[in-house]
């Protein structure tokens, strides 16, 4: 069906079962809207492509649209957050998948451009990865796509700017700026889930720490409220002046990051920027300092200047490295500068993730049932679809 290995696998496909039994589980609301609004009709027959983190929570939101009647071709969107057991139960749930964790940067663009070939009429993207390689490499395909609807604040970041190039034909729905998107799962995932990857690996205690969050949009809002409820004492470095007095406000320091990294003990990324963190900061960093990506990728850490920086490396613990500098000061990275809460754990709470694919169902199923009528370019999730959401929630507590 796919590029995945070990796909026959019975031991990693049971595996994956396994997983997505337990988010199925925990998924009320789209248990609730696979029966109900999803069941329509609208999906059936639809061309289907999902490129999200491809892990169980993922593979549940791609098996509610095939039951749906869609079509659907899985990939992942980074390969370093890709789950071949995952992977492997929606081979045998008789979906296409083309992913397989940690492959080349060759193999993983050949994974999506396997997808793109299916010529998707709906989109399911994280960070515009495969619409952006369609509009590039295939745009005699975007023709038949109906639209797209996208997870991310750096996917939404990027389809405005292929929107002012005039790219944009098709509706492109911005799911992360949705009430269920970003305010649960980019503050309260985010929150939880990096900090519980980060305190599982090191086995360190945070109360106490200094914690310095790079970014403080919803994702470095969670941070700081989850790493200040733990006892941590953290600074917060924005660019953003608005932003910066938000946290100033919200009782953190708020500081440079060149004069934080002075003084820190585990730097947190949270921007969906690239190149946030780079070799004068990790010349600045004392013995010790911890370094964790919550963004979109590991670009947001420029690994190259840490490489050089460093006499040698060493492998402490498992997804642990430490750089080694010529004044003997170790800095330590965690899960390769990947997310450090999917790349090296299971990513946010199943419930968090209810919600936010709950968005994507729905922004979806819309696209499906009205397509270009929608008319072009960047459009919001409608409201009343929060609410619907939000009220199925609350029904379940």
């Amino acid at each position: 069906m796919g590029v995945v290995p070990d796909a026959a696998d019975p031991i990693q496909a049971e595996l994956g079962e396994r997983k997505l039994q337990w988010v199925e589980q925990h998924s009320p609301v789209l248990r609730r809207l696979a029966a109900g609004r999803l069941a329509d009709g609208a999906l059936r027959g639809k061309r289907v492509s999902v490129v999200v983190h491809l892990e169980a929570k993922t593979a549940y939101l791609a098996l509610v649209l095939a039951r749906a009647g869609a079509e659907v071709t899985v990939s992942g969107s980074n390969p370093f957050t890709t789950q071949d057991a995952v992977c492997a139960a929606l081979v045998r749930r008789g979906l296409k998948v083309f992913a397989s964790h940690g492959c080349s940067p060759a193999e993983f663009e050949a994974q999506l451009l396997a997808n793109i070939e299916t010529a998707p009429q709906v989109i399911v993207d994280d960070g515009a990865e495969l619409v952006a390689r369609l509009l590039r490499r295939r745009g005699d395909l975007a023709a038949g796509l109906l639209g797209v609807t996208e997870e991310t604040t750096t996917g939404v970041t990027r389809l405005r700017a292929l929107e002012a190039e005039g790219l944009l034909e098709f509706p492109a729905i911005a799911a992360n700026d949705a009430a269920l998107k970003h305010l649960f799962d980019n503050r309260y995932g985010t929150g939880q889930s990096t900090l519980e990857a980060i305190l599982n690996l090191t086995n360190l205690l945070l109360a106490g720490r200094r914690v310095v969050l790079v970014g403080y949009g919803w994702c470095g809002r969670g941070l700081a409220r989850a790493a200040s409820g733990l006892g941590a004492r953290v600074t917060v470095c924005e660019l953003d002046p608005v932003k910066a007095l938000e946290a100033h406000c919200d009782g953190y320091a708020v500081r440079p990051l060149l004069e934080a990294c002075r003084v820190g003990d585990l730097f947190i990324t949270a921007t969906g920027a690239t190149g946030v963190l780079g070799g004068p900061h990790f010349a600045a960093m004392r013995d010790g300092a911890i370094v964790a990506n919550a963004g979109h990728s590991s670009e947001e850490i420029e690994l190259e200047a840490l490489a050089k920086l460093a006499v040698r490396t060493e492998k402490p613990r498992a997804h642990i490295e430490a750089f080694v500098r010529s004044d003997g000061v170790r800095i330590y990275l965690l899960a390769g500068g990947e997310l450090v809460n999917i790349a090296a754990a299971d990513g946010h709470p199943v419930e968090i993730m209810d919600l936010s694919f709950s968005v994507q169902a729905l922004a979806a199923h819309r696209i499906a049932t009205h397509g270009r009528e929608l008319g072009r370019g960047l459009q919001a999730f409608p409201p009343e679809l929060d609410r619907e959401i939000a009220a199925a929630r609350l029904s379940k507590t």
